[in-house]
């Protein structure tokens, strides 16, 4: 068919007889060549030596894309191309960039951090995609699906907004098709180099707990010093085969990265922990893994705690462990920060009954006490999910209610995003604000002056968080009190350093 670039400039037609332009060169791999038209579809055209396999396989791609979720966000065939061609068209997500520019620092950029930080949005972003990737892979595997060829390449990303989509279906196996690939070099599971499994879902989590680690980290789990050195041969098929040492291995020193020593930083106790029983534990023996809910939800948690440096020459991001945390970057101490943490409330004839220390006639019911969920507010806007009052949720239907952001001037900004109002009582209980739903020129969201004394974001009753209260006995209470309401609330508290 000669150049890739041949076909720029002509016209394709799918098997309806709709026209597509081609106008330029997306991605090439092993299987094809992707490409943009005006009409703002993908085209995939196949260039392996087996087309009639591809071509079956296609149109069953085609069928199992319109009965499978949108929440999968995989960019299925939605018609089939026109003889001589073997291929697909799909639809394009627009503004999306390549996952490639959140996990390969451009050899043009020097810095670093000026890279991680500046170019691609830091650590929020990166683990806003790890959390939104893991929740689409879920919804396949739940649909009796795996992905097989999971790397940066598939994977496409917009830069502003939480959107992700996954533009190759090639290989999505199942019991009736087995891949066509074993997957990509330095992502496979090791089972699937050894020729000891099939692609399945355990296999896809372990393929997604290498591009999370290398995204986050900046760093392969199993590339040392050096290993970077090696042979690129024998470094991708000791990779590929579990051959290496895990780089963050707590009980080893064989293989160590001195990058991953800076970087490290940007991994939680949590995200640690499950890539420690990822690649030391669970390298060879696939059943001691984790699973994508363990680490979506790790995800979920690292961002809650995300805090960004104070120092104005400095654009870092890191965790927020308490009073004596400073930058890991350049030593900054943090002078200010909010500490939100979910609670219920008890309503009863009349009477409020908070089970944290509020207003001095409030007794607080430390029996009654829930610390689901915890996050700090600094510079950028923190989400309020579902979730973040009951993990138990299905994190698949996780929406946000609300949203709060540090003002310039370093009061905070109550931003309700559901349908319904909310209520922003004061610590007394005495004073109470309508938190409407924000529309973007009609309102302005409500400010709170001051923090010090404990503000609380009441929630709705209204408000479905598909959670029920379980450990508080409402019989007991209800024997005391009366009849008895549960709402959930938010405490909001500034921390000065």
């Amino acid at each position: 068919m000669g150049s890739d670039n041949d076909l720029i400039g002509q016209v394709i037609r799918d098997t309806c007889g709709r026209e597509y332009h081609i106008t330029a060169v997306l991605s090439k791999g092993g299987q094809g060549v992707v490409y943009r038209t005006s009409e703002d579809y993908l085209i995939k055209i196949n260039t392996s030596m087996d087309k009639d396999k591809y071509a079956e396989r296609y149109r069953w791609l085609q069928k199992k894309g319109s009965q499978l979720p949108k929440e999968t966000r995989i960019a299925f065939p939605i018609a089939i191309l026109e003889e001589p061609y073997v291929g697909y068209v799909m639809k394009e997500a627009k503004g999306h960039v390549s996952l490639n520019d959140y996990v390969e620092k451009p050899e043009e950029i020097e810095d670093l951090w000026d890279w991680y930080f500046n170019a691609t949005g830091g650590l929020t972003k990166r683990l806003q995609i790890g959390g939104l990737l893991a929740k689409s892979l879920r919804y396949l595997h739940i649909n009796g699906y795996a992905y097989v060829d999971i790397s940066p390449s598939n994977i496409f990303v917009s830069r502003d907004k939480n959107s992700l989509a996954i533009i190759d279906s090639d290989n999505i196996t199942s019991g009736v098709y087995n891949p066509l690939i074993d997957g990509t070099n330095f992502y496979m599971a090791p089972e699937i180099a050894n020729k000891a499994a099939i692609a399945n879902s355990v296999t896809d989590t372990y393929s997604y707990a290498v591009l999370l680690f290398k995204m986050l980290t900046t760093c392969h789990p199993f590339i040392g010093d050096e290993a970077e050195d090696a042979n690129p041969e024998w470094v991708q098929d000791s990779v590929d085969r579990g051959k290496l040492e895990y780089i963050g291995n707590p009980n080893s020193d064989k293989n160590k990265n001195s990058n991953f020593e800076n970087t490290k930083v940007f991994l939680t106790d949590e995200l640690l922990e499950l890539f420690r029983r990822t690649f030391v534990d669970g390298k060879l023996e696939s059943s001691r893994r984790p699973t994508l809910f363990e680490f979506m939800r790790a995800c979920a948690h690292a961002r809650n705690h995300v805090i960004q440096c104070d120092n104005q020459d400095c654009d870092a991001e890191y965790y927020y462990t308490g009073k004596d945390c400073n930058c890991p970057l350049c030593d900054e101490h943090i002078k200010k920060v909010y500490l939100i943490t979910s609670r219920n409330m008890v309503k009863t004839h009349g009477k409020i009954l908070i089970p944290i220390d509020a207003a001095p006639e409030m007794k607080p019911l430390d029996v009654y006490d829930d610390t689901v969920g915890s996050m700090e507010i600094t510079k950028q806007m923190k989400y309020i999910n579902r979730s973040f009052f009951d993990e138990n949720i299905p994190l698949e239907s996780d929406n946000t209610l609300a949203a709060l952001a540090r003002t310039n001037d370093g009061k905070l900004a109550v931003i309700n995003l559901s349908n319904t109002k909310i209520k922003l009582i004061d610590s007394t209980m005495t004073k109470s604000i309508e938190v409407v739903p924000y529309k973007k020129g009609v309102n302005s969201p409500p400010i709170i002056e001051d923090v010090p004394d404990k503000h609380y974001l009441v929630l709705d009753k209204n408000i479905d968080i598909t959670t029920d209260a379980e450990f508080i006995d409402t019989k007991q209470i209800e024997k005391f009190y009366g009849t008895t309401e549960i709402s959930k609330l938010i405490l909001i508290k500034q921390e000065d350093q």
